[in-house]
């Protein structure tokens, strides 16, 4: 384009000089025949130029097509080496799938049989509630039941209902105050004279001290809880020894013969029970016998049991006898120490008594339920229940195990391993 231009321009210039000069159609002649030779020349560069330029493409084009095939083909060698794995994979999938060896069998977790889903199962148990120990005096006992007693009654409420092995300890003691119940417990220090035990299993008599001068008729009327008792390292049974008009005497045996051994006075008694009852629920009902002055320190005698003993799982049994008027404060204030771990078990005998066992009732109860009185049909005596209202104690002591959720360990067991 821009030789012709250039020859354009040349043509103009050369047209006005032939003007100028009188030669107008020949050099006229001369252009037109120099544009013609310039514009072919121009149309046939051009034509170079574009074959060029479609070369040019066309060699690009090509070369895209071919880099295309290769990537395509490398994407092709890509996806065959990825395919191998895979395939590589699912052949060990489903090698891993095919029946298992008697050998890989042996591997998995086995099938319990009933006796071992049954020793399982016990252990659950002993571990969760190894036992009950009722603490207490003669309503403890069951005196005047006729051979039942509420511990009697709980220990057949938890083989019903519950599992039957969990041990129910009736240490109970007919006449005993609550310092001597405390002292089969652990919970009041006993000391002994001077004397000396013999080399050989023979009694020895000895004279027992209770803490603050209290006396004692401890082993007259039964030892649970106390023996055998250890003195001086010395493990041996205490057993009653009567003196008239006085009190504390007692014989000791030692359970296997040894040296001879010198005991000092102020040497302490130390009661089976120390070691006995780990983790066990305690039930703690005491002071119809006396020797407390208010109830503050009646109270304060049930606490000194429970620190003593460390518990945190316990039952405390308020008293049977009396009336609203006589008992009431009692029992308000037993109510608000020691909360949902009391049992006002007067109020609980008059007010619901009868319908726990199916009984039914008197045209007189209206007069007990108004004043706050066991039932006649209730008691054996003026003190102690009978038959019915030990059954009665019993399953209202079962009853409040189950509202402070300590049967639950023994729920959870039997319905993983029996269900």
């Amino acid at each position: 384009m821009k030789k012709l231009k250039r020859l354009l321009f040349t043509a103009g210039m050369c047209m006005c000089l032939v003007t100028a000069c009188g030669k107008k159609e020949s050099i006229s002649a001369e252009v037109d025949t120099s544009v013609q030779e310039a514009t072919e020349e121009i149309t046939t560069q051009e034509t170079a130029e574009r074959e060029t330029t479609t070369q040019e493409t066309t060699e690009r084009e090509t070369t895209t097509q071919e880099t295309t095939e290769r990537e395509t083909t490398t994407q092709e060698t890509t996806e065959a080496e990825t395919t191998t794995p895979e395939e590589t994979t699912t052949e060990v999938e489903t090698t891993t799938q095919e029946p298992t060896t008697p050998e890989e069998t042996t591997t998995q977790a086995p099938t319990l049989s009933a006796e071992e889903k049954e020793a399982l199962l016990r252990q659950a148990v002993q571990q969760s509630l190894p036992g009950i120990v009722c603490w207490g005096d003669s309503l403890t006992v069951g005196y005047g039941g006729n051979g039942e007693s509420y511990p009697a009654t709980l220990q057949r409420l938890l083989n019903e209902n519950l599992i039957d092995g969990i041990p129910v300890v009736n240490n109970g003691v007919c006449v005993e105050t609550t310092y001597t119940i405390m002292a089969r417990a652990g919970a009041w220090e006993i000391t002994t004279n001077d004397f000396t035990i013999p080399a050989e299993c023979c009694p020895a008599e000895i004279h027992i001290y209770m803490t603050n001068g209290m006396y004692t008729n401890l082993t007259a009327f039964g030892d649970a809880g106390l023996n055998p008792v250890t003195i001086n390292g010395v493990k041996g049974n205490l057993t009653f020894s009567y003196h008239t008009g006085e009190y504390g005497y007692c014989n000791f045996t030692r359970l296997e013969p040894g040296e001879e051994t010198v005991v000092p006075f102020g040497s302490v008694v130390y009661p089976a029970s120390v070691d006995l009852y780990g983790g066990y629920v305690n039930i703690i009902f005491m002071g119809e016998n006396g020797y407390y002055t208010d109830a503050d320190d009646l109270i304060s005698q049930y606490q000194r049991l429970i620190d003593a003993r460390g518990l945190s799982r316990y039952i405390v049994i308020g008293l049977t006898t009396g009336d609203y008027r006589g008992y009431g404060e009692l029992s308000r204030r037993m109510a608000d120490y020691f909360g949902d771990k009391y049992i006002d078990m007067r109020s609980e005998l008059v007010n619901r008594g009868p319908e726990l066992l199916g009984i039914e009732r008197e045209s007189g109860d209206w007069y007990d339920i108004q004043e706050g009185i066991v039932m006649g049909y209730f008691k054996s005596d003026a003190v102690h229940l009978n038959e019915n209202g030990y059954k009665a104690a019993g399953i209202i002591v079962y009853e409040k195990m189950d509202a402070l959720g300590y049967f639950d360990g023994v729920k959870s067991a039997i319905a993983q391993y029996r269900n």
